[in-house]
């Protein structure tokens, strides 16, 4: 059976990231600090991984590797195509009424961000805006073993800049695709564009694929609104409606290779991708040492109106119900 890669030590994985060792509360400081300066200006985002020898690959990957799934005469566009129509379709289309009942449609990154919320395989990765958020998922459920090879007792955190020009933003990718579609139909009114239009309103995930690197931007307040000067009854909207990706300050970054991890396409800002058209600076790289694990963990509570733990990461529909309630009981004390 095939396996994801991981990097064997931390001088391999060197080579592949801006490399940054973590070894002492004082040098955590200074890059707590820092970090969360640079993070007010929504550029940066970051992503934590509990073990430094991972390799950036999505849960999509994962199990298209492990499995061995191309073996079931499917292409890896094929499975994340039929696991969406699988999604929208199940138990008499629930999932496509539930958006509805929102007053959206099911689109495609809809159902995907769905997915990922749920646990099933998708080509997305999570990241954060927050470097503290990024801290905890480097940290959640660490296991420390003192291993006598130094990788094993670091987690890590990833940083990458979404200003960079070959970081496609998939919302402003669609908007340039309408954008277009306008200017057309402004020289040749009569040009039918409705089939064109009609993936771009529903976020197709062909088109998505066909971009192959992506960020898809978190929640934002009202949503993102698209329109089209030539059809005045062309109304998109969108938003992420996924509890979790709104505390954590989320979005995503789609990845739509089926073997090559995220950090493959980010080999330094003058080399050219082979097969690709990027030219993207390499991940940065905060190797944390384990043992920092505590203090992590009090520098994430102590004195926080908001402890950023696995409540607050992962809020639950249940406990949003039962706290309403025992807030009530417990009234005097609030």
């Amino acid at each position: 059976m095939a396996k994801v890669e991981i990097y064997n030590s931390i001088e391999q994985k060197s080579n592949y990231f801006e490399h940054i060792n973590v070894d002492s509360k004082e040098h955590l400081n200074e890059l707590l600090a820092a970090y969360k300066k640079e993070q007010s200006k929504y550029g940066l985002v970051f992503r934590g991984m509990t073990e430094a020898k991972y390799k950036l690959y999505n849960s999509a990957q994962r199990h298209w590797l492990n499995l061995e799934l191309q073996k079931l005469g499917h292409s890896f566009i094929d499975f994340i195509s039929l696991e969406i129509n699988n999604a929208k379709n199940w138990q008499n289309r629930l999932l496509e009424k539930f958006f509805n009942a929102f007053g959206q449609p099911a689109f495609d990154i809809s159902v995907l961000s769905f997915l990922q919320h749920y646990g099933a395989p998708t080509p997305l990765l999570d990241w954060t805006y927050n470097f503290e958020n990024a801290l905890f998922f480097a940290t959640d459920g660490l296991k420390y073993s003192n291993s006598d090879n130094s990788i094993d007792n670091y987690c890590s955190i990833y940083i990458i800049d979404t200003k960079w020009r070959d970081l496609i933003n998939y919302l402003e990718y669609i908007q340039s695709s309408l954008s277009q579609i306008d200017d057309i139909l402004e020289n040749s009114p009569k040009v039918n564009a409705d089939q064109v239009l009609n993936d771009l309103e529903n976020f197709n995930y062909n088109n998505l694929a066909q971009i192959q690197l992506a960020q898809i931007p978190g929640y934002k307040r009202n949503g993102f609104a698209f329109s089209l000067k030539n059809r005045p009854s062309f109304n998109l909207v969108w938003n992420q409606q996924n509890l979790n990706i709104i505390n954590q300050k989320g979005l995503f970054i789609f990845n739509g290779s089926e073997d090559k991890p995220l950090e493959y396409f980010f080999q330094g800002q003058n080399q050219r991708v082979k097969d690709s058209p990027y030219y993207l600076p390499k991940i940065t790289c905060l190797n944390i040492h384990k043992s920092l694990y505590e203090y992590i963990t009090l520098k994430l509570t102590k004195g926080k109106r908001f402890p950023i733990n696995a409540e607050y990461i992962y809020p639950q529909e249940e406990s949003i119900a039962n706290n309403s309630f025992k807030h009530y009981l417990n009234q005097d004390f609030f």
